[in-house]
């Protein structure tokens, strides 16, 4: 177990980690000497957050209820710069250890094929006939379950290789892949539950009115909210997917200032990554001969390496917001606790 682990009080069983409250369920050894002590009032009674009583269980790795957000400068801080900030910060980590850009990039390469397949397939068979739309969207469906495993995999390894990096380990990809094999049970009992209700939505979107349509489109975007921290809960604790959800639940709870932030920040920011790419693409499909499919080739390996460095720049940010909620060490990266803690928010003009 890293050293970051231990000193947040984590329990290690049989290659397995656990936050402590999940230790104590188990009857496991928990160094408590090394737990931040809650506030006390006057009376020395700890103040217990969100209505808990002395006892009860939090949820969080230090065996706390989260903190809310601090009060600080950052909170009258402009977004623009802020955003750069963050752009910057998340850019850099890949800078120092692009072996990070290789998860994002393996389970985009997958995830077409296996699309390009589930799609040849289901044209093959429902091709021609009335119903083949029919055909191509429950082939989607089923094809959703081995795509959403495949990204969840290589997720949980880039957390991993990112969780050794900021511990002071030196890290490899083999690292994160072996990483992801231990978890490859939980991964894929979570995957069935994000398929599952994934599929559950899209079929009562296909075949409702449109009333019912804008509720689902409500429901779909608060699983999508609560489901954030999902992965860098996968790498780092040993839960089974009900507990999976409520922890990335709680944790966006109290940090949902500072992620939507955060992703918004590197979404737009990745914007113009892609304007080049996309001129060099639509270049290629209006220029004939071999100079036209070269822009094309240059224009596509160019989009599908932007898009691989925002999703690994989003999922860098993710691991940091999840370190600092739960309480491990973030001060190997170049985020400061004001940017992982405090809500993004415009300064107001006076």
């Amino acid at each position: 177990m890293s050293h970051g682990l231990q000193s947040a009080g984590w329990a290690l069983d049989h290659g397995q980690t656990y936050c402590p409250a999940c230790a104590r369920l188990r009857n496991l050894s928990v160094i408590e000497a090394e737990l931040p002590q809650p506030d006390s009032d006057a009376d020395g009674t700890p103040v217990l957050d969100h209505g808990a009583t002395p006892g009860q269980a939090s949820g969080s790795p230090t065996g706390q209820a989260l903190e809310p957000f601090p009060v600080t400068t950052a909170l009258r801080e402009r977004r623009g710069p802020r955003a750069t900030r963050l752009l910057a910060a998340s850019f850099s980590v890949l800078r120092e250890d692009p072996q990070l850009l290789v998860f994002p990039a393996v389970a985009m390469a997958l995830t077409f094929v296996l699309g390009a397949l589930s799609f040849a397939l289901s044209v093959s068979h429902g091709g021609g006939s009335r119903h083949a739309q029919d055909v191509i969207f429950f082939a989607s469906l089923v094809s959703a379950y081995p795509i959403t495993f495949v990204s969840l995999y290589c997720g949980v390894a880039l957390a991993a290789v990112l969780a050794g990096r900021l511990d002071g380990k030196r890290m490899t990809t083999h690292d994160g892949w072996m990483a992801a094999k231990e978890r490859v049970g939980i991964i894929a009992a979570w995957t069935l539950v994000v398929c599952t209700v994934g599929a559950a939505l899209r079929l009562i979107e296909r075949y409702v009115p449109l009333g019912a349509k804008i509720v689902i489109a409500v429901v779909d975007l608060s699983w999508t909210l609560a489901t954030m921290f999902a992965v860098p809960v996968l790498a780092y604790e040993n839960l089974g997917p009900r507990d999976v959800l409520r922890r990335s639940s709680h944790i966006f709870r109290q940090r949902w200032g500072t992620q939507i932030g955060g992703i918004v920040a590197i979404s737009v920011g990745s914007v113009f990554m892609y304007v080049p790419f996309i001129v060099l693409l639509v270049a290629g499909v209006d220029t004939a001969g071999a100079t036209g499919t070269l822009l094309v080739i240059v224009g596509g390996a160019g989009m599908f390496g932007a898009i691989a460095v925002q999703v690994a720049m989003d999922q860098v940010f993710r691991v940091f917001v999840y370190r600092s909620a739960v309480g491990l060490d973030t001060t190997a990266g170049p985020f400061s606790q004001s940017d992982l803690q405090a809500p993004f928010t415009r300064r107001r003009s006076r």
